[in-house]
């Protein structure tokens, strides 16, 4: 069965996309069979990937399930182990009607026993919000990675994205952690600051950072991966460090 991650946290700018990309890119590049699915309606999983959708896309898959398997909505990407089911803007009107839907947030996580043993990681980038479509990508997932970007409202981020956790896998659900993003050097006072207010969830932030580099957001407009981007980086080494301690850490 796949390992099921996913990214999330609903302030905006904290790299959660380019996270998801570099995360699952480069377990492709290992060999791994990955699946990313694009459960944010802006679709910047798509678009850094480089694809020309085509339909169907997770609009149509919750617009018309149950009977249309995610596998058939499942497009192939340039590189050979990474697999994507797109999304577009459409989803987010589709998402608005899920709300009479019985058990709206399990749709999703049904669903991918129909794809389970065809990949190793199934990773689901989720939008930058608390509503249905996260929380079935929450619901989905075995793992849920909370980037983090040093400013003001991390704690409060964090928080948040925790309080949905516990009310729907339990007050005793541990499976998650978190990853700082967009370290700026420079700003150590602002860096300092900010991890001293995670001090309580010390146990949880991964020892890797991810520093500010520009070839992350230069990849995703070119549709490229930043490992076949910009493969010596300081993102791309960051990123590659970051897997193979999650890897250690599941």
């Amino acid at each position: 069965m796949a390992k099921k991650i996913a990214v999330s946290t609903h302030k905006g700018g904290a790299g959660k996309t380019v996270t998801t990309l570099a995360l699952a890119s480069g377990l492709a590049h290992k060999g791994e069979r990955v699946l990313l699915v694009d459960v944010d309606p802006q679709g910047h999983c798509s678009l850094g990937l480089g694809l020309q959708l085509t339909t169907p896309t997770l609009k149509e898959f919750f617009e018309r399930h149950p009977t249309l398997p995610l596998h058939d909505v499942v497009q192939r990407t340039y590189l050979e182990s990474l697999d994507l089911v797109p999304s577009d803007l459409g989803l987010a009107w589709v998402a608005e009607g899920l709300s009479g839907r019985p058990k709206r947030e399990e749709l999703l996580a049904r669903s991918m026993r129909s794809v389970d043993t065809d990949y190793d990681w199934i990773l689901l980038d989720t939008p930058p919000n608390l509503g249905v479509l996260t929380q079935n990508a929450v619901a989905a997932a075995d793992f849920v990675l909370i980037p983090t970007a040093p400013d003001a409202r991390a704690v409060n981020a964090v928080e948040d994205l925790l309080n949905l956790l516990h009310v729907m896998k339990g007050d005793s659900y541990g499976h998650w952690g978190i990853l700082m993003t967009k370290l700026d050097g420079r700003k150590t006072r602002t860096n300092t600051a900010i991890r001293e207010s995670l001090a309580s969830w010390k146990t949880k932030v991964f020892q890797t950072v991810i520093p500010l580099s520009e070839p992350l957001n230069q990849a995703q407009m070119a549709g490229k991966d930043i490992f076949t981007f910009d493969p010596a980086s300081s993102g791309a080494v960051a990123y590659r460090q970051f897997i193979e301690e999650l890897l250690h850490a599941l």
